[in-house]
């Protein structure tokens, strides 16, 4: 009984975990979809005119989880921002089932309506459209084992997205497992009070005698005392398979982070400027689990200001040759804005430098455009960062919240373009109309413009003729690896060849 109860609350930790997540998620992209619709609605501006066109291009540009805004006139797609005016406007599929929710109509999977052809999820209200990115929901594709969730309407009508095995689940809205039950089923369910999105998730916990037989045994033979013994341990070897936390504090503690570097480039002179530091978590088998899987956990255990020193350490002792033999040679290390916020990372940072013989210069500290940080506070304090010589990067831009205002007041030493748009060079004119753009405030700011997820040499052709001092970095130089190889790949002060 006892190795039973621990083993459901950590399968309520799970769920609670895993259906939070995913409801966040869905009432940000659904707040997201709703606000960019009533500012159409709003604007003043006529119809797929020239302004109209620009405004949606810049909502694009600027709001997450887009991937694309459009127009309709007489019930057809007449442009968008993406694709610009149609030269036939498109006739909409049908509709999905429910009509108005959230004063919306909705289409999911709606394919063939722009020319890429590729399906979206879609809603409209009065003469405008959105078209949600199919990488909003992504992450949750494909659930853990025993994992599965439902994003769906109050009545349960309609089903907006749909994770793992859900048969069903929609009966369970608004139910939640009280800790008290002994039950293999652990529900999480959660409705948002200002919009018409609720999210039930269920994790099917396995049961011991499937899981560990002998220890099933052991406690039906060993009486009261064994039980409770051999129950705990069942408790403590479960939560080191499921539990972030104490995947991450037992990591942390054994040193099983390593870090793996990506070249930076300068494509006028096919110099290499700089690496990127990017961390990996050596699991208990010994695969190696990417960042986009526990920073998420890092940051809401607390843990992210641990794993960003052991990064510095680690950047700093593995590419010691490249920064003896190039004082301009950097290493680009990724840090939420806590690490900025906190004066001890400073003093930290300081100490790291002075004890390894290098300068301020040769670190650069990337900060996500997404971060949620009052902006005033983290002004001041990338501003004292600033004033040592640490060099500060935007990550990621364009796909954050802030404006370019906002970007332009920054003590900033360079932007990094999301990969997003790289892709979209592809995409003829709209791809090199917006890196153009930012290339543009690059140079108005004065700052060093990254390209990031550069895989062609189509690609850095079109962008070094955009803007001869960019750099780039992506598959078509070289891959993240460990510091030995990438050693032996890149060394120091010797050209680099693209592909």
């Amino acid at each position: 009984m006892i190795a039973e109860f621990i083993s459901n609350h950590n399968a309520d930790e799970h769920v609670d975990y895993y259906g939070s997540d995913v409801f966040q998620n869905a009432v940000s992209v659904a707040e997201t979809s709703l606000a960019v619709l009533r500012t159409l609605d709003r604007s003043s501006d006529a119809s797929c005119s020239a302004d109209d066109l620009e405004a949606m291009r810049r909502i694009v540009f600027v709001v997450p989880f887009l991937a694309d805004v459009g127009r309709l006139q007489e019930g057809k797609l007449a442009c968008t921002g993406v694709w610009g005016k149609l030269a036939t406007p498109v006739t909409l599929p049908p509709f999905s089932e429910v009509v108005g929710v959230n004063s919306a109509i909705l289409w999911k999977g709606a394919s063939g309506v722009v020319p890429s052809g590729l399906a979206a999820d879609m809603a409209s209200f009065g003469n405008s459209v959105v078209m949600t990115e199919p990488s909003a929901f992504a992450r949750y594709e494909d659930p853990a084992e025993r994992l599965a969730a439902l994003v769906l309407t109050r009545d349960g009508s309609y089903i907006y997205q749909a994770f793992g095995e859900t048969e069903g689940l929609s009966l369970l809205l608004g139910q939640t497992t009280k800790w008290f039950r002994i039950t293999r089923r652990r529900i999480y369910s959660s409705c948002n009070m200002r919009l018409d999105v609720c999210v039930v998730a269920t994790y099917d916990a396995p049961s011991l005698l499937k899981t560990a037989p002998l220890d099933f045994l052991l406690v039906l033979a060993g009486g009261l005392a064994a039980g409770g013994s051999v129950g705990l341990w069942h408790a403590q070897l479960y939560r080191e398979s499921r539990s972030w936390r104490y995947k991450l504090e037992r990591a942390l503690d054994d040193n099983r982070l390593t870090v793996h570097y990506q070249p930076i480039v300068r494509l006028s002179d096919e110099s290499l400027c700089g690496a990127e530091a990017l961390v990996r978590l050596i699991d208990f088998d010994g695969s190696l689990v990417p960042p986009d899987q526990f920073i998420p956990a890092a940051e809401t255990c607390g843990f992210i200001g641990r794993i960003t020193r052991s990064v510095v350490r680690h950047a700093f002792a593995d590419l010691r040759d490249h920064f003896e033999a190039d004082p301009n040679f950097y290493v680009s290390i990724n840090v939420a804005s806590d690490d900025i916020l906190s004066l001890e990372f400073l003093d930290f940072l300081e100490t790291e430098i002075r004890s390894h013989g290098l300068s301020a210069s040769q670190v650069a500290l990337e900060l996500t455009e997404r971060s949620t940080a009052n902006q005033d506070s983290l002004n001041q304090a990338m501003a004292a960062f600033s004033r040592r010589g640490y060099r500060i990067l935007i990550d990621d831009f364009g796909t954050g919240y802030s404006n370019l205002a906002y970007i332009a007041r920054m003590p900033i030493a360079g932007i990094k373009i999301d990969r997003m748009f790289t892709q979209a060079l592809d995409q003829q004119a709209i791809g090199a109309v917006i890196v153009s753009k930012v290339c543009e405030l690059a140079v108005a700011l004065e700052v060093t413009l990254i390209c990031e997820g550069v895989e062609t040499k189509g690609q850095a052709d079109h962008l070094v003729a955009i803007h001869p001092d960019i750099c780039i970095q992506g598959f078509l130089i070289g891959r993240p690896v460990p510091a030995r190889e990438f050693s032996r790949a890149f060394p120091a002060g010797r050209k680099v060849k693209k592909g």
